[in-house]
């Protein structure tokens, strides 16, 4: 033990010896989606490598009491960015809520439905129970994917579990559940011996998007240390595709919850997800992904995507 952690310390210090840090010009509040946990290895990589200080900036990452008020509490001036849901994103700005998207965290969807595992195909969940968490998106993608095997809405009993979707498919008081999330709830039911089948929502008539973003007001989309929060977080993902248990070793010493079956399953499954360009906006997925929203009546207003997704090297500098 004394060992590795020697030579965790070697490598974080060698980390950070590539360019002099920056004396800390910003201090950013960043409100996570959910508790911490492997989603956020890149964030986590971009403290322990340096990358964040060498830009001048001093994160704190906060896990946010109520999982659905990060975007509030960023839209309310109360922090300065938000990890959020590209598929939430086109519901706040049809509700004309002053947010936009400036980077992404994970760029490629972990949504799926999972249901027992004798329902063999989507077909099969006619007339069967299925608990959302999140009404409006999880509705939309669940009626596109019943519509791939020929069924709808109407063929299936839709109750609402929040966030209590493990419990739900556990207790049998549903079929399947919707708006679980792969790297996650998956793996959790597989480790607990659960039976169960996944079906992915980007394989069955929903566009891909990205999974986790990053949020702020649209008052200060082109604030100074925006540019410099995604030019380290881009170097911390770096860092941890190189060393993925190094950093992974230092979460774990630092937030001693993480040492689990679950969490250290989660982290190499998610790592294939982290998003290597994190200001880069995927124009034609965001624009495919809001005529989706269109479709299913989750927009209503037709609002240019500018007004709420940019990549901030685009936007002119600050004056």
């Amino acid at each position: 033990m004394i060992m590795r952690t020697l030579g965790l310390a070697a490598f974080l210090a060698c980390a950070m010896m590539g360019r002099p840090a920056m004396a800390a010009s910003w201090q950013i509040t960043v409100v996570l989606d959910w508790f911490l946990n492997a989603d956020h290895a890149s964030l986590l990589a971009a403290q322990y490598s340096g990358a964040f200080a060498r830009h001048g900036l001093d994160v704190k990452l906060i896990a946010p009491s109520d999982p659905g008020s990060p975007a509030r509490l960023v839209a309310a001036g109360q922090a300065e960015m938000a990890v959020s849901y590209q598929t939430q994103l086109g519901m706040l700005a049809d509700q004309n809520i002053p947010l936009v998207r400036v980077g992404t965290l994970i760029d490629t969807p972990l949504n799926v439905l999972i249901t027992r595992g004798e329902i063999g195909d989507l077909a099969s969940l006619k007339g069967k129970t299925i608990g959302i968490s999140m009404p409006g998106v999880d509705d939309a993608a669940l009626d596109a994917m019943l519509h791939s095997a020929g069924l709808g809405l109407g063929d299936v009993h839709q109750v609402n579990v929040n966030f209590q979707l493990e419990q739900a498919i556990m207790s049998h008081a549903v079929d399947g559940v919707i708006g679980a999330v792969r790297t996650y709830e998956l793996i959790d039911l597989q480790q607990k011996g659960l039976h169960v089948s996944a079906f992915f929502p980007e394989e069955h008539g929903v566009p891909m998007s990205d999974e986790l973003i990053f949020l702020v007001g649209r008052a200060h989309v082109r604030d100074g240390w925006i540019r410099p929060f995604m030019e380290a977080l881009a170097e911390g993902a770096n860092t941890l595709i190189n060393h993925p248990d190094t950093i992974l070793a230092q979460a774990i010493h630092d937030h001693p919850e993480l040492d689990t079956p679950l969490n250290r399953a989660a982290w190499q499954a998610t790592l294939p997800h982290v998003c290597k360009q994190p200001a880069l906006l995927n124009v034609p997925r965001y624009e495919a992904f809001a005529t989706f929203l269109h479709a299913h009546g989750i927009m209503t207003h037709d609002v240019a995507l500018g007004q709420y997704a940019v990549d901030p090297f685009a936007l002119p500098s600050a004056p």
